[in-house]
């Protein structure tokens, strides 16, 4: 566990810290789902005090991340079907009403730079290193669809739920299909080129749709795998 939690800085609280770098791991997939969360060693790798590591499950508890048992303590929250599901419904309302907001507004320009990113992932092999980078790719492109949308709390509930997704998609790395979803990230442009309304979310809901399945398919293959 140790090599895993990273120094933020001087600049966080205790507490900031004990949340950015305990959810850092989850999203990341270093910390698995189901695991326990063990006050005391926490306490040790991070070299804080167990009290601001009680209030950092307090709000990874809220936010979906962590599940707090009483008087067994707390664990990384497993990840359900329906858990995914809720995620992405969720998820479509709100981002395809950010985009519909943002219409008009978003830079065309820097979606092309990073397309031009994605487009560099097409021959690439799915593996567990260039899945992150794409993942990280994946995130810069969607802020980008939603930052222009002038609903500050609609920004905030998105880049939560963004967080969400990006923890299932670390965890699936290996049905990640870097073609097909450079195809449709290139697709969500072009609609946006053309300022064209009903495409744009057509095309925006195709691209979470197979998100969505493809989180389903790794949770339906772990549910094969125990039996």
């Amino acid at each position: 566990m140790e090599k895993y939690f990273e120094n933020l800085g001087d600049s966080l609280s205790l507490k900031d810290k004990a949340y950015e770098n305990i959810k850092l791991q989850i999203v990341r997939g270093n910390l698995k789902p189901g695991e326990r969360l063990l006050e005391e060693k926490l306490s040790k790798v991070m070299n804080i005090s167990r009290a601001p590591i009680r209030e950092a499950f307090n709000r990874l508890e809220k936010e979906g991340f962590v599940t707090i048992i009483p008087r067994k303590g707390a664990a990384v929250s497993k990840i359900t079907a329906q858990a995914i599901e809720d995620i992405f419904e969720i998820r479509e309302s709100l981002e395809s009403l950010a985009v519909k907001k943002s219409i008009g507004k978003i830079s065309i320009e820097k979606l092309e730079k990073v397309g031009k990113n994605f487009k560099k992932f097409i021959n690439k092999t799915a593996d567990t290193e260039n899945c992150i980078h794409y993942l990280a790719l994946d995130k810069i492109f969607h802020d980008l669809l939603s930052q222009k949308c002038g609903n500050k709390k609609l920004i905030e509930l998105l880049a939560n739920l963004q967080e969400q997704i990006h923890w299932l998609r670390n965890i699936s790395l290996k049905r990640i299909t870097f073609a097909g979803s450079v195809k449709e990230h290139l697709a969500i442009i072009e609609a946006l080129k053309k300022d064209d309304e009903e495409l744009i979310n057509k095309v925006l809901l195709q691209h979470l749709e197979r998100a969505k399945r493809s989180s389903l398919e790794e949770i339906n293959s772990w549910s094969n795998t125990s039996k």
